[in-house]
C-alpha cells in the first residue's frame, strides 16, 4: 500500500508539468492529495517493527519529519529548483513545469526502494493480519466497530485538537502577522513557518516523553504524557490570542514558538497510545485518528478563524476547544493496561498481541529492578 501510494503521487506529481486550465490544476491537486494516506500506512507500519517501549518515539520521529518535509519542499522546489531553472535560461512558466518532475522522479525511486529493500515487520518481508491477533478478513464493517468505542472517537478528537490545530495554524499565521501586526509579507511568511520548523524536533520530543513515563510508570504515563502536552497547548494557543499588536512582534514570536512545540509533541503523544488501543484493529484506528486531525482543521476553519470577524479572539477560543478534549484524558481507560489514575484491574488478562505481551515483559522487568533484581527477558 505505501507503494502503491508513492507511486500514485509520483504519476500525478508528474503529470502536474501539463496543467494549462483552473479545471486540470483543481484535479490534478486533488488527485495528489491522495498522498496523504501514506501517513496512515507509515504509522502502521511503525507500530509494527517497533516495540512498544519505543514505539512512541519511532511513530513520533516518522510523523514530525513527514510534517517538516512540507516546509522543506516549500523552500526547495523555489530555491533549489525553480529559481536556477530560470536563471539558467528558462522563461518562468516552463522553469516550474520542469521543476516538478524532480520531485516525481523522487517518489518514484522511494516506493521502489521501499518495495524491493523492506520488510513489513521485523521478522516477515510481509505482513500477515495474524500478527495483531485479528482473525476475520479485514472489511470497511471494521470502521463502524472501531467507532463504537468513544475512547477511539475521543483521541481522533483530541488529534483534531493537536494536528489540526497545526493545519489551522498554517493557514492563518502568515495572514495574522502581515494583517494584525502590519508587517511585509516575507517578515510574515518567515513568522509564520517557524511554527512548522518545530517539527524538526518537537514531534519526536512528544513521543520520546511519551516512552520515557511508560518505562517509569507503565501506560498510565503514556496517558499523562498525552494530557499535559494538550493542556499546555492549550494555555499557549490561549496565550497567543492574548498579544495584541501594541506588543512588539517578538512577543507573540516567543510565544508562538512554545506553543508550537506543545503542538507537535502532543501529535507525538497521541500515536504513543494509538497501537495499544486496540492491535487488532490498529490500521483502522491509525486511520480513524488521523482522520480526526484534518476535521479538527475544517472546524477550526469554519467554526473559529473564518466565523469571528476579532484578530485575536478565534485564537482563544481555539485554546478552550483544545482545553476542553485535553480535560476529558481520564476517559482513557483499559482493564489491561489501566487509566490516569487507576491501574490494571485485578485478574485483567492482555490479549495475546504483540504490544500487550511487551507491555506485561516490561512491566515485570520494571518490578523485578525495583527489588534490586536484574532480570533477563
Amino acid at each position: 500500500m505505501q507503494t502503491g501510494l508513492l507511486l500514485w503521487g509520483s504519476l500525478f506529481i508528474g503529470l502536474a508539468a501539463t496543467i494549462t486550465a483552473p479545471w486540470s490544476f483543481m484535479l490534478i491537486r486533488f488527485l495528489i492529495g491522495v498522498v496523504g494516506a501514506t501517513f496512515v500506512t507509515n504509522q502502521v507500519w511503525c507500530s509494527l517493527m517497533f516495540a512498544s517501549n519505543v514505539v512512541g518515539t519511532a511513530n513520533a520521529c516518522a510523523a514530525g519529519w513527514g510534517n517538516l518535509g512540507g516546509g522543506v519542499t516549500q523552500i526547495f522546489m523555489v530555491l533549489v529548483l525553480f529559481q536556477p531553472f530560470k536563471a539558467a535560461g528558462m522563461e518562468p512558466g516552463q522553469a516550474w513545469r520542469v521543476a516538478m518532475v524532480v520531485p516525481a522522479i523522487l517518489l518514484f525511486l522511494c516506493a521502489i526502494a521501499i518495495k524491493l529493500l523492506c520488510w513489513d515487520t521485523p521478522t516477515a518481508r510481509r505482513f500477515d493480519v495474524a500478527v495483531t491477533g485479528k482473525t476475520q478478513k479485514p472489511s470497511m464493517w471494521d470502521y463502524v466497530e472501531v467507532l463504537k468505542d468513544p475512547k477511539v472517537v475521543l483521541m481522533a478528537m483530541q488529534y483534531s485538537a493537536c494536528f489540526g490545530t497545526e493545519l489551522a495554524m498554517n493557514n492563518v499565521l502568515a495572514t495574522h502577522f502581515r494583517t494584525y501586526f502590519q508587517m511585509k509579507a516575507g517578515d510574515a511568511a518567515a513568522l509564520a513557518s517557524s511554527f512548522g520548523l518545530m517539527n524538526l524536533f518537537a514531534r519526536s520530543l512528544g513521543g520520546i516523553l511519551s516512552d520515557k513515563l511508560y518505562l517509569r510508570f507503565g501506560f498510565r504515563g503514556r496517558i499523562w504524557a498525552q494530557f499535559l502536552a494538550l493542556f499546555f497547548e492549550a494555555i499557549f494557543l490561549f496565550g497567543f490570542g492574548c498579544v495584541d499588536n501594541s506588543q512588539p512582534w517578538y512577543v507573540a514570536l516567543i510565544v508562538l514558538v512554545v506553543f508550537s512545540i506543545f503542538v507537535q509533541m502532543a501529535e507525538g503523544t497521541t500515536y504513543g497510545i494509538v497501537p495499544f488501543m486496540n492491535p487488532k484493529q490498529l490500521p483502522i484506528i491509525s486511520a480513524l485518528v488521523g482522520a480526526g486531525g484534518n476535521l479538527g482543521a475544517v472546524i477550526a476553519g469554519f467554526a473559529f478563524y473564518g466565523a469571528i470577524p476579532d484578530p485575536i479572539l478565534p485564537f482563544k477560543v481555539h485554546g478552550c476547544y483544545v482545553m476542553f478534549f485535553a480535560l476529558l484524558s481520564p476517559m482513557f481507560y483499559w482493564p489491561e493496561y489501566g487509566g490516569m489514575f487507576h491501574g490494571p484491574a485485578a485478574g485483567a488478562a492482555l490479549s495475546e498481541t504483540a504490544p500487550a505481551k511487551e507491555l506485561e515483559q516490561e512491566t515485570k522487568k520494571a518490578a523485578k529492578e525495583d527489588e534490586g533484581v536484574e532480570v533477563y527477558l
